[in-house]
């Protein structure tokens, strides 16, 4: 039964082990695309804006709203189809439609159309901002994490070198052949890699660490990604001047075309403010009708009861006397009283602003001072661009020539080693001597591991701003 359970757990290990994802790059920004939260708010926010803009699409059409209602009155009050005031409890209601066509508003509506259109092209370029963010801080962390393993690896090497040298200075101070402070350098020296390994392994986990939390990967402490063979990509970027890059950035980058569409919003909104200074003229029309649970109507012909005095005499002195009539009333059906209180309107409003304690010329001054600022804004991202573009190519340029030193020392380290190595086997050099050397080569390969990783980062940075895409 032990057996069993042991084989059981076996297989299921071997099985998770298996079906561990591995992440390509690919695989890694896309996740990220999809769920991190900065990603999701400036999709909102676009949303946002695509909903004003259709808003500002349907202020050009009529409106038209319908109302109705339905009174309990108690008291004295008006009497909506007699219009006489009534001490008694009775019902009414009403029903209305009413529409209103805008025909001139100082071009307000056109104005606000045209920005409510622009604030929603800059937040899609938002998004893909965030979106390029997002993408480079992944690509960065990715390949931070095959440098770590390159430098893990690096390091296991050395470890099992130094190893094996120091169980041959172990053998050779055993047997009296060597000097026991040999043993003791050698000794260090393994303590010294193996501390580079601990290193190594942290910076390995801190960058696993990282990559999650940009994806925004739930539930996950650690992540095995794809590790592709890695080249030094094509150098065509960095023949390229810093002002070629720039203009090509200045296509390419959201965020400069995001900053010139936002000077554009800010000069409709100035024609939204001085709008305000013009007449505003309208139409509007109105179909309406009510009902009285009061209303009455009179009920056949009146009946001819007789004559009674009026009061009034002749010349004569007889007195005059007047017809009088029976009247008959029922209650007027609703539908009849829909029908005879139907009204019907149709007119036009004019509005001018006279004076409204200095409103409008505040307004004007506001979005005069907005439309500057969002010139400077605007001048202020090019400027930022440029520093950035600037940067990044003197950077690529020094991590060019960095990684070119590298390898001419790494050469010039490993023929010193093997110099060294060999005096040191035949007995001709010390130990001390030895370790120097190896530690010399040791660092000039950690150098070179460093500076291919920066440079390959660096001309993707450089291609970023090309308008590239990220791969590797």
């Amino acid at each position: 039964m032990k057996h069993n359970i042991i084989i059981f757990l076996f297989i299921f290990f071997f099985s998770e082990v298996n079906a561990q994802k591995i992440w390509s790059l690919k695989d890694c920004i896309d996740y990220a695309l999809n769920n991190n939260i900065s990603v999701q708010q400036s999709i909102i926010a676009s949303k946002i804006a695509a909903a004003t803009y259709q808003q500002s699409v349907g202020s050009l059409f009529p409106s038209i709203n319908a109302s109705s209602s339905l009174n309990y009155n108690y008291g004295r009050s008006l009497d909506p189809t007699s219009y006489q005031y009534v001490d008694q409890t009775f019902q009414s209601g009403g029903a209305s439609l009413n529409g209103n066509l805008p025909i001139f508003q100082g071009l307000e509506l056109q104005h606000n159309l045209r920005k409510s259109s622009i604030d929603f092209d800059a937040s899609k370029l938002d998004v893909r901002k965030v979106q390029n963010d997002i993408a480079l801080s992944v690509a960065t962390a990715y390949l931070q994490i095959l440098y770590s393993n390159e430098q893990l690896k690096a390091t296991n090497d050395r470890i099992d070198a130094v190893t094996k040298e120091r169980n041959r200075a172990k053998i050779l101070v055993d047997n009296d052949l060597l000097a026991e402070g040999s043993l003791l350098d050698a000794d260090a020296l393994l303590a010294t890699e193996e501390f580079n390994k601990a290193s190594a392994e942290n910076l390995l986990t801190s960058s696993r660490l990282t990559l999650i939390q940009l994806m925004q990967l739930e539930g996950a402490s650690d992540i095995v990604i794809e590790t592709p063979t890695l080249e030094i990509p094509s150098q065509e970027s960095l023949s390229l001047s810093s002002e070629s890059v720039y203009n090509e950035a200045l296509k390419n980058l959201p965020e400069v075309k995001a900053s010139e569409l936002r000077l554009k919003s800010a000069k409709e909104s100035l024609g939204i403010a001085r709008a305000a200074r013009y007449p505003k003229l309208s139409a509007f029309g109105s179909l309406s009708t009510n009902y009285s649970n009061q209303a009455t109507s009179l009920d056949g012909s009146p009946v001819f009861t007789g004559y009674v005095p009026s009061g009034a005499v002749t010349s004569s002195g007889e007195q005059v006397l007047q017809p009088v009539f029976n009247y008959k009333y029922i209650d007027t059906p609703l539908k009849d009283q829909l029908n005879n209180n139907f009204g019907k309107a149709i007119g036009f409003n004019l509005s001018i602003s006279l004076f409204n304690g200095w409103a409008i010329n505040s307004n004007i001054k506001r979005s005069k001072l907005s439309f500057e600022n969002a010139r400077l804004n605007a001048l202020q991202t090019k400027n930022t661009v440029y520093k950035n573009v600037q940067q990044a190519h003197a950077d690529a340029i020094a991590a060019l020539k960095k990684y070119a030193a590298a390898n001419k020392s790494v050469a010039a380290q490993e023929k010193a080693f093997l110099y060294t190595e060999k005096k040191y086997n035949a007995g001709l050099l010390n130990s001390i001597d030895y370790v120097n050397a190896r530690n010399n080569y040791t660092k000039s390969q950690s150098d070179l591991i460093q500076s291919k990783f920066d440079l390959i980062l660096k001309i993707k940075v450089l291609d970023y701003y090309l308008g590239k895409p990220l791969s590797f």
